[in-house]
């Protein structure tokens, strides 16, 4: 068909696109081949940093992807938390004799004033300064499973065979001991020697009547990470002379087992330890394992039971404590009382206090001696003033700058040296010797007034003077032995509460003086949690 006259009038002229240049996205589109543009970088553009356009649509995209999945503009993505753990034991943690013990010298040397939580994390910081009772949640029907415990240590079970195989591995340990002896060498016609391809070295011929057992031996001396099945299968069979000559020679010296106390006419050696374990079955069979509804433990045997639902249990309410310690703080309270300290709550906030002085109040009206009584006044108008900043400041001297700071009650109780802090503080030498007596007359004079509990140093060295209190109608009523009621010794938290006070843990990202004003506002519990009953061990009336 001829082409039609009018539609190649209508086509258009394309010789004008031959010039034509394609702008990037951050030059303008239209008529660009027409005007003069300098070069891209005289203009500020830069291939490898765009500045706009591009920075513009990465950001848009980075929106996209934040608002992807909920339709909401400006809405990040949160990613479900981590469900908490659901215990099956109530795991509970008091003080280790010998540490409470250090720890209460210290504190008694030291004359300070300790929060109750601080003391409870310095006990949970290390498994040997606590001890632990645990016993298993009842069931759905009510029912509480027992748990058996391996001796000597007191570690539970879940069962009694596995109790029982713990406890003789515990014994072989702690009744013997490894030493090197020279023995007689297998006898036998061997015709062939087994190695192991895992460590290269010579293991036994298999047809000597030792050869497994020594086998089981070997696998849990020298590979007890390597399923024995795995190692079993890595052993290849040598028929050489001189490689079986070489195992012969090398048996005539081997590692048994001697036992550390024998008895009279009783076999001291063994050339095994499954040989070792046998003897102690046999022997302490009866004394291996006990059977409690709830067990007490060393927490320094914490890491000798196995990794299961126990350990489980134990380490998380551990960790649980150690983030925010309400429970050992209030379990710590009857400990340290009988210790002879002084534990009150102190404010509205909840705070708790630990002290080996017990505090002692001033009527309105009613005064010490003059020398005392100006230093009492002095740190009631300036609350909060360092100890060793005391002197100086009381008669109208600057201070001198100490970078030293009170030590942590963790490195007091560390040292070997528990000395009395009351000790007057050196002065600088180029004081006079005139200066220095009126220093050490008012630390003298501050020692006192802390000792006889008028006024507190706290773990900073920080003082308070102790408010006056309101003259009662009772002329009789002695000041010194009133505690206001507002700061009466009450337990931390009871432990009904201890449930809303974790809720407020999560809240506050483990804020400690939140979750404390929390807990205040919680009524407690007028009866006092004492060491719960404990039929598992011998030690508790010790500890009472």
């Amino acid at each position: 068909m001829a082409d039609d006259p009018k539609q190649e009038e209508q086509k258009p002229d394309l010789s004008e696109l031959t010039s034509l240049q394609f702008a990037t996205a951050w030059t303008p589109s239209s008529n660009s081949a027409q005007r003069d543009f300098p070069p891209r970088r005289e203009r500020g553009f830069d291939n490898r940093k765009p500045k706009f356009s591009q920075q513009k649509r990465d950001g848009e995209n980075k929106k996209d992807r934040r608002n992807a999945g909920d339709g909401k503009k400006g809405k990040r993505i949160k990613h479900d938390k981590k469900p908490p753990f659901n215990f099956s034991m109530e795991v509970l943690f008091y003080p280790d004799d010998a540490p409470i013990d250090k720890l209460a010298k210290v504190m008694k040397a030291s004359m300070r004033t300790y929060q109750l939580f601080d003391i409870a994390q310095l006990v949970l910081e290390k498994p040997e300064r606590f001890v632990i009772l645990a016993k298993n949640l009842p069931d759905k029907e009510g029912n509480t499973a027992p748990l058996y415990c391996a001796q000597p240590y007191n570690l539970p079970f879940e069962d009694e065979q596995s109790a029982k195989s713990a406890a003789v591995k515990f014994l072989v340990d702690e009744k013997f001991e490894k030493v090197q002896q020279e023995c007689e060498p297998p006898k036998g016609n061997f015709q062939i020697v087994n190695r192991s391809k895992i460590t290269g070295d010579l293991l036994g011929a298999p047809n000597w009547h030792k050869y497994n057992e020594y086998l089981h031996e070997y696998h849990r001396e020298k590979c007890p990470q390597i399923p024995f099945e795995k190692f079993a299968s890595e052993v290849e069979g040598v028929r050489d002379a001189d490689e079986i000559s070489k195992w012969v020679e090398q048996m005539k010296v081997r590692t048994v087992y001697k036992l550390k106390e024998p008895g009279e006419g009783e076999n001291s050696i063994f050339e095994t330890r499954e040989a070792a374990m046998n003897h102690v079955a046999h022997k302490w069979g009866a004394e291996l394992v006990k059977k409690y509804d709830q067990v007490r433990f060393k927490g320094a045997n914490l890491a000798r039971l196995p990794f299961g639902r126990i350990r489980k249990n134990i380490e998380e309410a551990w960790h649980k404590q150690k983030r925010f310690p309400i429970v050992t703080a209030n379990n710590l309270r009857g400990r340290l009382r009988r210790t002879g300290f002084a534990v009150y709550k102190r404010g509205t906030k909840g705070f708790a206090f630990v002290s080996a002085i017990k505090r002692k109040f001033l009527f309105e009206g009613d005064s010490l001696a003059e020398a005392p009584q100006k230093i009492f006044d002095f740190i009631s108008a300036n609350s909060g003033i360092l100890a060793d900043q005391l002197p100086y400041k009381f008669l109208g001297m600057e201070a001198p700058k100490s970078e030293s700071k009170p030590k942590p009650l963790s490195e007091e109780a560390g040292s070997d040296n528990i000395e009395n802090t009351g000790e007057p503080p050196s002065h600088p030498e180029e004081l006079s010797d005139e200066t220095k007596a009126k220093l050490a007359a008012v630390w003298r004079e501050l020692a006192w007034l802390i000792s006889e509990g008028y006024v507190v140093e706290y773990a900073d060295a920080s003082l308070q003077a102790n408010p006056y209190l309101a003259k009662p109608k009772d002329k009789t009523t002695d000041a010194a032995k009133i505690e206001p009621e507002a700061e009466s010794d009450e337990p931390v938290l009871d432990q009904k509460s201890e449930t809303a006070v974790q809720e407020a843990a999560e809240k506050t990202d483990g804020d400690s003086e939140k979750i404390i004003e929390a807990a205040a506002a919680t009524p407690a519990d007028p009866q006092e949690s004492e060491t719960p009953e404990d039929e598992s061990s011998d030690e508790k009336s010790k500890e009472e």
